[in-house]
Protein backbone atom coordinates (compact mmCIF):
# COMPACT_ATOMS: atom_id res chain seq x y z
CA UNK A 1 0.00 0.00 0.00
CA UNK A 2 1.61 3.41 -1.17
CA UNK A 3 0.03 6.62 0.74
CA UNK A 4 1.58 10.04 0.97
CA UNK A 5 2.93 12.00 3.79
CA UNK A 6 1.74 15.31 4.43
CA UNK A 7 -2.27 15.52 3.97
CA UNK A 8 -1.87 12.30 2.81
CA UNK A 9 -5.21 10.47 0.76
CA UNK A 10 -5.61 6.89 1.76
CA UNK A 11 -5.20 4.46 -0.85
CA UNK A 12 -7.74 1.36 -1.03
CA UNK A 13 -9.12 -1.28 -2.97
CA UNK A 14 -11.48 -0.34 -6.02
CA UNK A 15 -13.62 -3.06 -4.33
CA UNK A 16 -14.19 -0.70 -0.67
CA UNK A 17 -14.36 2.49 -3.08
CA UNK A 18 -17.11 1.28 -5.24
CA UNK A 19 -19.51 0.61 -1.84
CA UNK A 20 -18.21 3.83 -0.40
CA UNK A 21 -19.69 5.79 -3.17
CA UNK A 22 -22.74 4.10 -4.33
CA UNK A 23 -25.66 6.17 -3.26
CA UNK A 24 -28.08 4.63 -0.23
CA UNK A 25 -31.46 3.78 -2.01
CA UNK A 26 -33.65 6.79 -2.53
CA UNK A 27 -37.12 7.40 -0.89
CA UNK A 28 -38.57 9.42 -3.48
CA UNK A 29 -39.45 7.99 -7.16
CA UNK A 30 -39.46 11.56 -8.40
CA UNK A 31 -37.08 11.71 -11.55
CA UNK A 32 -34.31 13.82 -11.04
CA UNK A 33 -33.84 16.83 -13.55
CA UNK A 34 -31.24 18.79 -12.61
CA UNK A 35 -27.67 18.38 -14.72
CA UNK A 36 -24.88 17.24 -13.24
CA UNK A 37 -22.02 19.93 -12.41
CA UNK A 38 -19.45 20.55 -14.91
CA UNK A 39 -16.00 19.97 -15.01
CA UNK A 40 -15.20 23.64 -14.58
CA UNK A 41 -17.67 23.56 -11.85
CA UNK A 42 -15.81 20.83 -9.76
CA UNK A 43 -12.62 22.21 -10.63
CA UNK A 44 -13.52 25.86 -8.98
CA UNK A 45 -13.69 23.82 -5.76
CA UNK A 46 -11.03 22.17 -5.58
CA UNK A 47 -7.92 24.14 -3.38
CA UNK A 48 -4.55 24.47 -4.50
CA UNK A 49 -4.03 21.14 -1.74
CA UNK A 50 -6.69 19.46 -3.56
CA UNK A 51 -5.02 19.71 -7.26
CA UNK A 52 -1.85 18.70 -5.47
CA UNK A 53 -2.84 15.36 -3.75
CA UNK A 54 -4.69 14.61 -7.53
CA UNK A 55 -1.63 15.27 -9.83
CA UNK A 56 0.71 13.26 -6.88
CA UNK A 57 -2.22 10.10 -7.35
CA UNK A 58 -1.92 10.23 -11.39
CA UNK A 59 1.87 10.53 -11.38
CA UNK A 60 1.71 7.23 -9.01
CA UNK A 61 -1.21 5.33 -11.08
CA UNK A 62 1.13 6.34 -14.46
CA UNK A 63 3.97 5.22 -13.13
CA UNK A 64 2.95 1.62 -11.07
CA UNK A 65 -0.47 0.45 -12.35
CA UNK A 66 -0.45 -1.42 -15.20
CA UNK A 67 -2.99 -1.24 -18.23
CA UNK A 68 -7.02 -2.12 -16.63
CA UNK A 69 -5.90 -1.46 -13.37
CA UNK A 70 -7.82 1.04 -11.04
CA UNK A 71 -5.89 2.95 -8.78
CA UNK A 72 -7.64 4.33 -6.04
CA UNK A 73 -7.35 7.26 -3.72
CA UNK A 74 -8.97 10.12 -1.37
CA UNK A 75 -8.03 13.18 0.77
CA UNK A 76 -10.58 12.47 3.40
CA UNK A 77 -10.12 15.99 4.86
CA UNK A 78 -11.98 17.61 1.88
CA UNK A 79 -14.39 14.29 0.58
CA UNK A 80 -12.37 14.09 -2.24
CA UNK A 81 -11.26 10.92 -3.92
CA UNK A 82 -10.62 10.03 -7.24
CA UNK A 83 -10.37 6.73 -9.53
CA UNK A 84 -7.61 6.89 -12.28
CA UNK A 85 -7.45 3.72 -14.96
CA UNK A 86 -4.68 3.87 -17.79
CA UNK A 87 -6.16 2.42 -20.21
CA UNK A 88 -3.41 1.18 -22.89
CA UNK A 89 0.58 2.48 -23.53
CA UNK A 90 2.12 4.28 -26.67
CA UNK A 91 5.13 6.10 -28.12
CA UNK A 92 4.11 9.56 -29.37
CA UNK A 93 5.83 11.29 -31.97
CA UNK A 94 8.11 12.15 -30.12
CA UNK A 95 9.26 9.02 -28.94
CA UNK A 96 7.50 9.65 -25.26
CA UNK A 97 5.74 7.05 -23.20
CA UNK A 98 2.33 7.96 -23.43
CA UNK A 99 -0.83 6.15 -21.78
CA UNK A 100 -4.53 6.74 -22.23
CA UNK A 101 -5.89 7.19 -18.47
CA UNK A 102 -9.66 7.46 -17.29
CA UNK A 103 -9.83 9.77 -14.26
CA UNK A 104 -12.74 10.15 -12.12
CA UNK A 105 -12.99 12.87 -9.75
CA UNK A 106 -15.25 13.96 -7.17
CA UNK A 107 -15.60 16.42 -4.40
CA UNK A 108 -18.76 16.17 -2.05
CA UNK A 109 -21.88 16.06 -4.95
CA UNK A 110 -19.41 17.25 -7.52
CA UNK A 111 -18.22 14.12 -9.70
CA UNK A 112 -16.87 13.89 -12.95
CA UNK A 113 -15.08 11.34 -15.73
CA UNK A 114 -12.59 12.66 -18.24
CA UNK A 115 -10.15 10.73 -20.57
CA UNK A 116 -6.85 11.82 -21.24
CA UNK A 117 -3.49 10.92 -22.73
CA UNK A 118 -0.67 11.85 -19.98
CA UNK A 119 3.20 11.45 -21.72
CA UNK A 120 6.13 10.47 -19.46
CA UNK A 121 8.15 13.72 -19.72
CA UNK A 122 12.44 14.06 -19.67
CA UNK A 123 12.33 14.73 -16.06
CA UNK A 124 10.15 11.26 -15.23
CA UNK A 125 7.04 13.18 -14.58
CA UNK A 126 3.70 12.74 -15.96
CA UNK A 127 1.42 15.26 -18.34
CA UNK A 128 -2.24 14.94 -18.46
CA UNK A 129 -3.83 16.33 -21.93
CA UNK A 130 -7.16 15.54 -22.63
Amino acid sequence: MRTFHRDAPIIIGAGALLFSLLPPASLSLQAQTTEPPSLAELKSRLEPADRQTAMRALQVALSEAGDGTTFTWQRPARALKGKITPVSAFRDGKGRLCRRVVYWLALGRYERQIEGIGCRETDGSWSLSG
